[in-house]
């Protein structure tokens, strides 16, 4: 059973971490006070199945047809690693679709005094929303959580469709 089944709709990660986010050295000059009036940068959600965030990830790379019941045995496989996965996305306070995301997966690692590695993946932002620099945006707050995470290293794994 899933959580939206129980009335419950729980964020992939701990939404405080986006909340008064700094990242003005990461993102340079986008201006955040105009963004905010029209979209909103927060974790996935399992209801993002219902807005767009499949469709999304199709602009990118081949997804298949996944079911919303695959979509929630994933979300909830990886929300039950703790500190792992990362996946912010941007959605559209108007129509209230999913138009950007990025994937960050932190791994623990033995080398390096027992560290953890950052990976940045699936980075898109709708066809309809580039050149507004949303996907620099994301890019910013995934190296920031590097950055406060302690990872040592930081790899991105995708052609990057911004």
């Amino acid at each position: 059973m899933n959580n939206i089944q129980n009335g419950i709709d729980v964020p992939l990660f701990d939404s405080i971490l986006l909340e008064d986010l700094d990242i003005t050295n990461f993102i340079g000059s986008i201006n955040l006070k105009s963004l905010q009036k029209c979209f909103k940068v927060r974790p996935l959600y399992q209801s993002d199945y219902e807005k767009g965030y499949i469709n999304l990830l199709s602009q990118l790379t081949t997804v298949g047809d996944i079911s919303f019941e695959q979509f929630s045995a994933r979300f909830n496989a990886m929300k039950s690693c703790p500190d792992t996965y990362y996946i912010t996305v941007i959605e559209d306070l108007t129509t209230k679709q999913v138009i950007g995301t990025a994937t960050l997966v932190i791994e623990q690692k033995f080398i390096h005094s027992a560290s953890s590695r950052g990976r940045i993946e699936d980075v898109v932002v709708s066809n309809e929303y580039r050149g507004q620099q949303l996907g620099k945006l994301l890019l910013g707050i995934l190296v920031y959580f590097l950055f406060s995470f302690q990872a040592y290293y930081i790899l991105s794994v995708n052609n990057l469709s911004m």
